[in-house]
């Protein structure tokens, strides 16, 4: 999957006369529901013969104070996981934020040819007061020379009757209820762990709470799972207080003591799976 960013695509012109299936959303912690736009997306892509992109953004439009729920990095590479062709990202400025819905629209066709749109059904574009819905994309499409076929995916629904979504997800991990989020959202809770600093302690590894932007569960041990960059894993147990993260991995894990897996003197830690409270 080609990572681009939103403006500079538009600036080369590169697909401006392609025929492109898209998605566009924040997709803060792909979960079930997202998981059902990416493959009708797919599904209808390759049933048009055209390529697919999502168009995500480089920071929340509506933040969560206590945290996202993962990363670009790691939104990448769940959206990619998909067969989607392309990841598009919108940088998130002031001035972004005052696009019209007839202005995004103006922009889509800017980018590419939108051909398909498959969007959630809560889905709007726009700012709050010039804004517009799924049903309307279409509409202001054609208003700007493009005919697009829209496809709304129905939401998922919990056990309870529930709507999957990220804020109910944020809810989960908030509870520490890691089990529940792993059923809706199909995969252990994941932090990125690449862009942290951390020091070696006896037993592990000590991170610093204050460079960590996504959602931890409240503080206590969990059983987890260290990812390294070279794909192996070791289980761990993660201690999480209001000032660290503190890894502790068992005492015949070799890596620790050896060269290998270590790059500029560092190891090479991909990222966290967080399975349940001990």
């Amino acid at each position: 999957m080609r990572i681009s960013d939103f403006m500079e695509l538009m600036e080369s012109g590169e697909l401006s006369g392609e025929r492109i299936a898209l998605t566009i959303g924040v997709f803060d912690g792909v979960h079930r529901g997202h998981q059902k736009i990416f493959s009708m997306l797919k599904a209808k892509g390759d049933e048009y013969g055209c390529r697919t992109m999502a168009i995500s953004f480089s920071v929340n439009p509506k933040p969560s104070s206590a945290g996202n729920l993962d990363t670009l990095r790691l939104r990448a590479e769940y959206i990619g996981s998909f067969g989607i062709d392309f990841l598009t990202v919108i940088d998130f400025s002031d001035e972004f934020s005052k696009t019209t819905a007839w202005g995004f629209a103006h922009l889509l066709t800017k980018i590419c040819v939108p051909c398909i749109a498959v969007v959630g059904a809560d889905f709007r574009f726009g700012n709050p007061s010039e804004s517009a819905s799924a049903a309307d994309l279409s509409r202001l499409l054609a208003e700007n020379g493009v005919s697009c076929d829209t496809y709304i995916a129905d939401s998922v629904l919990d056990e309870y009757g529930i709507k999957v979504s990220s804020t109910h997800l944020r809810q989960l991990i908030e509870k520490g209820d890691l089990r529940c989020f792993l059923k809706l959202s199909g995969q252990f809770y994941r932090v990125d762990l690449v862009p942290l600093p951390y020091r070696s302690c006896s037993d592990g590894l000590i991170i610093s709470r204050g460079p960590i932007h996504q959602l931890l569960p409240p503080q206590g041990a969990y059983d987890a799972q260290i990812l390294f960059s070279d794909g192996r894993r070791s289980a761990c147990i993660a201690m999480i207080d209001e000032e660290f993260l503190h890894l502790s991995v068992p005492s015949d894990f070799s890596v620790f003591g050896s060269e290998e897996g270590k790059g500029n003197g560092m190891l090479q830690l991909d990222s966290l799976f967080l399975e349940k409270k001990r």
